[in-house]
């Protein structure tokens, strides 16, 4: 028999009275056992490694809570090109007044799109406070191509092939709508943490509802500290925006949410081109929130003649049902030989096998006591020499065959026996460059050779980490591992072969105790 002893199992083993507790195991350390009735040792094992090009993920905020909502281009060489859009409803606002009246005359000014960026402050010098971008990837300084449509797809939370499930929409949906509503067509992107102000002409109705002399004006996007924050500006149509909204706030288009939602259902924010910057966006943001703003004049009159002008905004947030959708294109540069890539969002998973029954049976043979377990991938520093820019963390667990015989994506019980174990995370070199991921797998090795029901030699899955991949929240256990993914970083690895890459191989290494 053989068993795991390690710093979660010393009291269970103690606990059952076993003989050895007292007689042979005098020394217990970290997860190493040493006196003079045993020896200890280690083993290395070949894996093999198989690339997983990702079709979809899913990708809406219905079954979970995103965090972030990319959009942009990033042509990274090395893997798979990431066109982002967004998809999302326009969240319904009442008490709507625009109407004319015989003493008070409305304008339609500007209509915007308004997006803060995802920012951290620099500091304040001379009450003015600086940023910069979060997470930005690719080159803000080439342009990418945005375009804001009207989405013609309806938005359910239901399934509608039944409606007792709720709706999933996949990273490959597409979407209906061609009627464009950015101003200009196209919005060239350039993201830049001294995007605090939008600057646009604004007519001049203090003296003429009819005048056409025109001044400059700003919008802002503040924060609840009362900060200035960096934001993206996009101007939309003001003729279709006026047709579509403005013109329709005291009609029954407008009259409840439901019937809103099914008017106007939304937008797409599409991003396309060949290179350029993807940004992360806070779509959940309530300070500021992300909308688009209707900016108005309200002008009070007597008869022909202007007696005072305000200036106003109708403000619909970006809410309800929001989707990422992400167009994938292959890598410019092939993988190189014995290497393989890690993508996240819809890029490439990799099928990890470790071991097959004929050694399982023969490490059985040995009666070990597994001490430790461990997963080691070595990254390909020529390629990846910026530690800023690669995934912070990949995750590992198992796809399962079930009874009926397709896959369960399942956690390995190391993600939650052992959390802070586990690993995963990016380790280093001394100068900072990035070096390997590694898991410990000791609870997972360990019930495998004890031959422990449910535990099977199913092949594992190593992905990029996402949130929803945590097997706790909110103290609660959930074993099954969910498709989303919304972290575009990739890394290439090195694989499994020893004559290519050498002690840096990917490699299950196994720490072991022996009687004498």
């Amino acid at each position: 028999m053989i068993r795991k002893i390690g710093v979660l199992s010393i009291s269970l083993l103690c606990l059952a009275a076993i003989t050895s507790c007292e007689k042979d195991f005098s020394e217990v350390g970290t997860n190493v056992v040493n006196n003079d009735k045993f020896e200890t040792g280690e083993i290395l094992l070949d894996v093999k490694i198989t690339p997983i090009d990702v079709e979809s993920v899913q990708a809406d905020n219905i079954n979970a809570t995103i965090s972030d909502y990319w959009l942009g281009v990033y042509n990274n060489p090395n893997a798979e090109k990431i066109e982002a859009s967004i998809i999302s409803q326009i969240g319904y606002v009442i008490n709507l007044n625009n109407k004319d009246t015989d003493t008070t005359a409305f304008n339609l000014d500007k209509v915007i799109l308004k997006i803060p960026y995802q920012a951290t402050s620099k500091g304040t010098t001379d009450g003015v406070t600086s940023f910069k971008l979060d997470s930005i990837l690719g080159n803000p300084n080439i342009a990418t191509n945005v375009q804001v449509l009207q989405n013609e797809t309806y938005l359910n939370t239901l399934d509608p092939s039944d409606p007792s499930k709720k709706n999933t929409f996949y990273s490959d949906n597409e979407y209906l709508g061609d009627n464009i509503l950015s101003e200009g067509g196209i919005y060239e992107l350039k993201p830049k943490a001294t995007d605090t102000t939008f600057i646009f002409d604004r007519i001049d109705r203090s003296s003429s509802l009819t005048s056409t002399t025109t001044y400059k004006d700003t919008v802002r996007a503040i924060n609840s500290q009362k900060l200035k924050v960096p934001f993206l500006a996009i101007p939309l149509d003001i003729t279709k925006m006026k047709a579509l909204f403005w013109d329709k706030f005291h009609s029954e288009e407008f009259a409840s949410k439901e019937a809103f939602d099914n008017y106007f259902r939304g937008i797409k924010i599409v991003a396309t081109g060949n290179d350029g910057s993807m940004i992360p966006i806070n779509l959940t943001s309530i300070s500021p929130t992300p909308s688009i703003d209707f900016l108005y004049t309200k002008s009070n009159i007597d008869g022909s003649t202007v007696k005072n002008t305000t200036k106003g905004v109708f403000s619909f947030p970006l809410s309800g049902i929001r989707n990422s959708h992400y167009k994938m294109t292959p890598a410019t540069n092939p993988v190189p030989n014995n290497n393989f890539v890690i993508q996240g969002t819809a890029g490439y998973m990799a099928k990890v096998e470790i071991l097959n029954d004929t050694k399982v049976q023969e490490l059985k043979s040995n009666n070990w006591l597994i001490n430790d377990a461990s997963l080691t991938f070595y990254i390909n520093q020529t390629i990846n020499n910026d530690a800023n820019i690669v995934p912070q963390q990949l995750f590992l667990y198992q796809n399962k065959e079930n009874e009926t015989g397709s896959i369960s994506p399942t956690q390995l019980t190391d993600a939650y026996v052992d959390a802070t174990s586990f690993g995963g995370g990016l380790e280093k070199t001394d100068d900072d460059n990035p070096e390997k991921y590694t898991f410990r797998i000791t609870d997972y090795i360990s019930k495998l050779l004890s031959g422990e029901e449910n535990t099977t030699i199913d092949p594992l899955v190593l992905k990029v980490y996402n949130p929803t991949d945590a097997p706790v929240n909110n103290n609660i256990l959930t074993t099954s591992v969910k498709s989303y993914n919304w972290n575009p970083r990739a890394v290439t690895l090195l694989n499994g072969d020893e004559a290519a890459n050498g002690t840096k191989r990917a490699v299950l290494k196994i720490s072991y105790s022996k009687e004498k």
